[in-house]
Parts: structure tokens; sequence; C-alpha cells
């Protein structure tokens, strides 16, 4: 019997040493590994770094995870839109992730080269499957450049100026789609004339000279450029009236109608614009005094907007009366919404959002509330409600390669 034991317990680690020597068998068992395992385990080995690091494998990681809808997101980075510098607070939403890596690249010193450029600002614009689109802002002349940032592997790259010209006035926005192979696309809007009647749309794909002109259009005047979401196989602007959206294969712009409201209803208020999971949500309110509002949703076939949650916060504000704020304008109620997050189960779908002093889970079929941060004083304090941003946190090899890997 025990040479019986000592036989299997050999059996076991020869045929461990064997998968750990073959290439092509270790490939397919790292594949259906987190981003954020294999980056460690690169470590064991030349033969698991060359493997774990190579273009090839990264890619197929993307689509393997794509593929079998395993690209989750496992947290949230959120900051106050109002102030110049992001003081980024972060919020591991996975029983498997503890903290989210540090966004370092924020810092304008940590972009600033010799004295080529001086770096006023940089802030994330969008998140989009793993990759971060941020802008910098230079002193000279008010320039804004885009970058594309991989939090998870530390990866980025300065997209190359739009416009000969220096010119301020533009939004970046980034297309990424795992399961279409190789990378992002890059999208820049530019405002035309004096009444910004008109814009431009410029596209950009790693290994381009430059960026392409891609067509041009008269937006609704409210439309919103700096808070594009991908889904569906495209960019989805939204204003106050109307929303467009830009086909990322045939490249052409499409207007939609915002969903209709009561006869008699003043117009609303955008509160949120997102997506998670697939599933594209909008939140509407009459008013910062509003404490019921309904959570819709996008239909992928008939693009048409459904309510999918009614939410009523009169029970919440009572557990947490400090969300009540008297103003010369009447009673308002603090509260940002940091993500719409859709469960496996449909009862684990939860509002996450954000009151002083605390970040707060929503159930949104049970009705509760859990506290799932508390904030600091100064943090709590500093954040403006109604004026925090938020993003997407998730794990991903995607390649950022940097202008001189594609030359």
């Amino acid at each position: 019997m025990a040479e019986s034991h000592i036989d299997k317990r050999l059996a076991v680690i020869v045929a461990v040493d064997v998968i750990a020597r073959n290439a092509d068998l270790l490939s397919e068992i790292l594949l259906r590994l987190p981003a954020l395992s294999l980056i460690r385990f690169s470590l064991v080995c030349k033969l698991w770094c060359s493997i774990i690091t190579s273009l090839q494998f990264r890619l197929s990681h993307c689509r393997t995870l794509a593929f079998s809808n395993a690209l989750t997101p496992s947290g949230i980075y959120f900051y106050d839109c109002l102030t110049n510098l992001q003081k980024v607070e972060s919020l591991p939403l996975s029983d498997n992730v503890t903290s989210l890596p540090p966004l370092p690249l924020l810092d304008p010193m940590a972009l600033k080269k010799g004295d080529a450029i001086e770096v006023m600002q940089v802030k994330v614009m969008q998140s989009c499957n793993g990759l971060l689109m941020c802008v910098m802002k230079t002193k000279a002349r008010n320039i804004k450049l885009g970058i594309v940032y991989n939090p998870a592997n530390k990866e980025w790259c300065p997209l190359p100026s739009p416009y000969d010209k220096y010119y301020g006035n533009v939004y970046y926005n980034l297309i990424f789609d795992p399961s279409e192979p190789p990378y992002y696309k890059a999208l820049c809007i530019k405002r035309l004339g004096s009444y910004w009647s008109d814009v431009e749309v410029s596209v950009y794909v790693p290994g381009s000279e430059s960026w392409r002109l891609c067509c041009r259009f008269s937006p609704p005047y409210d439309m919103r450029f700096d808070s594009g979401v991908f889904w569906n196989g495209a960019i989805h602007w939204i204003g106050e009236n109307s929303s467009i959206y830009f086909d990322a294969n045939s490249e052409e712009v499409v207007r939609k109608d915002m969903p209709p409201r009561p006869q008699g209803q003043c117009r609303e208020k955008i509160r949120y614009f997102g997506e998670w999971g697939g599933h594209l949500h909008l939140i509407q309110v009459q008013s910062l005094y509003a404490k019921k509002f309904n959570v819709l949703e996008l239909d992928k076939n008939t693009w048409k907007w459904s309510v999918k949650y009614r939410v009523h916060l009169a029970r919440l504000i009572s557990a947490f009366p400090e969300m009540v704020q008297q103003t010369s304008s009447g009673t308002q109620y603090a509260f940002s919404i940091l993500s719409v997050i859709r469960g496996e189960k449909e009862e684990d779908s939860v509002l996450l959002l954000t009151i002083p002093g605390k970040v707060i889970a929503y159930n949104l079929v049970l009705k509760t509330a859990e506290v799932v941060r508390e904030l600091p004083g100064e943090i709590g304090d500093a954040l403006r409600f109604n004026h925090v941003c938020a993003y997407q946190y998730t794990e991903s090899l995607a390649p950022v390669p940097a202008l001189k890997d594609l030359s």
C-alpha cells in the first residue's frame, strides 16, 4: 500500500514536470487563468515568462476571456471630476481581488521626459475592457493628447497628435473589443466652427503613421463627447434629448432618440450612463431633489430603452440621514452613482453609490443596502456629490504597443 501511494505521488510529480516543460500544453492551461496570476507566474522561469509575455499569447488570452464571458470588472476607480488633480479612490469588487493597482500615470511627473513637454494634468476619461483612455493636458497652449493605459500590466502609450496645429478642443474615446484582433482603435472628436455646430471624427489604429479622418456630422447641441461608452460594437454618446453612436465596423454615425418621457414632465437630467457585463444602462432624474428614478436598459435587438429596475431611496435615506442636505434651493440628497452592477443572478444586481463618508451597495431586487467601504473624513468631504466620475477596472493582458514597437 505504501509503495502504491509513493508511486502515485511520483506519477503526479512527473506529470507536473512534463506539463511545466511542454510549451503548447502549458499555454492551453495558462490561457484560462486570470491576468494578474499570469503576471506573477511570468516570474517562475524563462519558459513561462516567454509564453506569458508573448504577443500571440496575450491576444489569445484576451479572446479566450471574451468568448467565455470572463472579462468581468473586478473593481472601480472613482474621483471628484471637478478637481484639477485627480485623487483617485479604488474599490475591489471581487473576492479574489484585495486591492486595485495604483495609477501612477495620473501624476504629471510620471510623464515628464526631459524638457520636451510640460504636463499640467492627466485625467481618466473612459474605461474599455481593461484599457483606460486618459487625456494629458499640457501647459503649452492648452494642448490635449490621448494616452492608452493598461493598469494591470502598467503598459501605456501616448497617441500621436491628431492635428498639425495645436488644438485644445478635442475629445478622445477608446474602442477595444478583445474578440476582434489585434489592438484597440482610438477616436478623436474635434469641434468645428465658432459655435461648435459640426464635429469631425478621426480614427487611429496602432501601427498607423497618423490619424485618419473618418467623417463629419452635425451633432445635437447638448451631446457629451467626453463620456463615451463602448457597447455592442459601438461608441455611444448621450445628451439630454438624443443619443448617437459610432459603429466600430462600418464607421458610420447613427442618431437615436432618447426614452420618451411622460406627458407634462420636464426634461430629465442624466445621472448615470454606463455599461456592465454587456448591458447598457441609463438613469435620468427630474431634479437633484428626486429620490425615485428608473434604471433603463437598451435592448441589443430592438435598440429600444425599457425600464429594468425601479428605485426608491426613501428607506436608504432613512437609514443614512447624512444623505439629506439642506440648501438655499431646498432639500437635496447627497449621493453619486458609481455603477449599475449586474450579478450572475438577478437578485445579486446592485446600484453602487457614494454617500457622505461611505460607499453603499443597494440591491436593486431585494431593496436592501450594505456599506461596502467607509470613506475617511477628508476623502468623503472632498467628493462632490453629483460630480463623481467612476471607471471600471478589468484585469487584462491586453497589449498597449509603444509607437516604436510598431515601426
